[in-house]
C-alpha cells in the first residue's frame, strides 16, 4: 500500500504474559509495515511489563509499554493508549485483546477496506476460536438495541464460507476494532461507565449515530481464545454483563420501549432465568454478584464519555 497510514495497534493487559507474548509474536509477522505496538498494563502482578520488555529487546517491532498503577479495565486501558497514540499523529487506532493470534496480511485487508470507504467509521475481521479447525468465535455481529441484546453471528460454527460476504454491522467487537483515529475525534473515546463488556456495541452506536458505517470484513481473520481475563460464566461475568446491560438502556433506549421492551426481557430473562439456574446449582457468589450487577446498573451515576483527547 502506498503512502499507508500509520496504525498504532492498542493492546490493554491485565496478566496473562503467555497469551499477549503469543500474540505478539504473531504481530511480528504481519504483512503491514507502518505500525507501532502499544500494551497498556494495567497494573498486573505476573511481571507483564518485564517479559514483554524483554521480547522487545529480541525483536525489532516499534512497541512502546506504558504500566499503571491500577487496573483502568478495558475501556480506561484502552483511552489511556488512544490518548498517548493520538497524541503522536496515529492515523488508525486497532484495538486488540491480548489473547487473539493474527494472520499476517490481516491489518492489511482492513486498512485498505478503511481507506476505501470515506464513510466507514470502524471496521473488524472474522474470528476464529483459537486452535480450532475454522470453528466461528464472531463473523461479525447482530444485535436488538431496544433490549440491549448483541450477537455474535456464527459464533460455534463450522465455518463453510456462509459468512464471506462483507457487511455492514451495529457495531465492531472490541477484540480486533479498527477505528479511524478522525472518527474518535468527533465521538469521543470509550465510554468508562462500562469498565468492561457492552463499550463497544456502545461505541458502535455512537460511530452511526456520526454518519458512519461498521463494517465486518471477512477476508481478514484471527483466532480468539475467548474470556481470558474475565471467565465465561464466573461471578464477574454475571456482574458486569448485567450492569452494563442495564447501563447501555439507560443510556440508549427512550423511556416507553425501556418499560414496555426492555425491562420484561431483562427481569424475564437475564434475571429470573439465570437466577434460577444458580440457585439450582447452589452457586450462591454468582446469584450475588447478579444481584449486585442488578442493583449498580439502575443507580450508578451516568457520565458522558470524554470527547477530548
Amino acid at each position: 500500500m502506498i503512502d499507508a497510514p500509520l496504525v498504532t495497534i492498542i493492546i490493554p493487559i491485565h496478566n496473562g504474559i503467555l497469551d499477549t507474548l503469543e500474540c505478539l509474536d504473531s504481530l511480528k509477522l504481519l504483512e503491514y509495515a507502518n505500525l507501532r505496538l502499544l500494551v497498556v498494563d494495567n497494573g498486573s502482578s505476573d511481571n507483564s511489563a518485564e517479559a514483554i520488555s524483554s521480547w522487545r529487546q529480541k525483536n525489532t517491532m516499534a512497541l512502546t509499554v506504558i504500566t499503571v498503577s491500577q487496573n483502568l479495565g478495558f475501556t480506561g486501558g484502552c483511552n489511556f493508549g488512544i490518548r498517548h497514540a493520538q497524541g503522536l499523529g496515529t492515523e488508525y487506532i486497532l484495538l486488540l485483546n491480548n489473547d487473539t493470534v493474527v494472520t499476517p496480511d490481516f491489518l492489511s485487508v482492513l486498512v485498505e477496506v478503511s481507506e476505501n470507504n470515506d464513510d466507514v467509521g470502524a471496521v473488524g475481521p472474522k474470528i476464529f476460536q483459537f486452535n480450532t479447525d475454522r470453528i466461528i468465535d464472531s463473523a461479525g455481529v447482530s444485535a436488538i438495541t431496544t433490549l440491549g441484546q448483541p450477537f455474535l453471528r456464527g459464533h460455534g460454527l463450522p465455518d463453510r464460507g456462509q459468512f464471506d460476504e462483507q457487511t455492514e454491522v451495529p457495531y465492531v467487537t472490541g477484540c480486533a476494532l479498527l477505528i479511524k483515529s478522525t472518527v474518535i475525534d468527533q465521538i469521543g473515546l470509550l465510554d468508562t461507565d462500562y469498565v468492561s463488556y457492552f463499550e463497544d456495541f456502545d461505541w458502535g452506536l455512537r460511530i452511526i449515530q456520526s454518519g458512519y458505517r461498521c463494517l465486518y470484513v471477512p477476508h481478514a481473520v484471527i483466532e480468539h481464545k475467548g474470556s481470558q481475563t474475565t471467565q465465561f460464566e464466573s461471578p464477574t461475568y454475571y456482574y458486569f454483563h448485567t450492569r452494563n446491560r442495564i447501563i447501555f438502556a439507560r443510556k440508549h433506549v427512550s423511556w416507553i420501549p425501556f418499560l414496555f421492551a426492555f425491562l420484561p426481557y431483562f427481569v424475564l430473562y437475564r434475571y429470573v432465568r439465570p437466577a434460577a439456574k444458580l440457585l439450582f446449582h447452589l452457586r450462591f457468589q454468582h446469584f450475588r454478584t447478579l444481584n449486585i450487577g442488578c442493583m449498580e446498573g439502575l443507580t450508578v451515576r451516568l457520565t458522558k464519555p470524554e470527547t477530548q483527547t
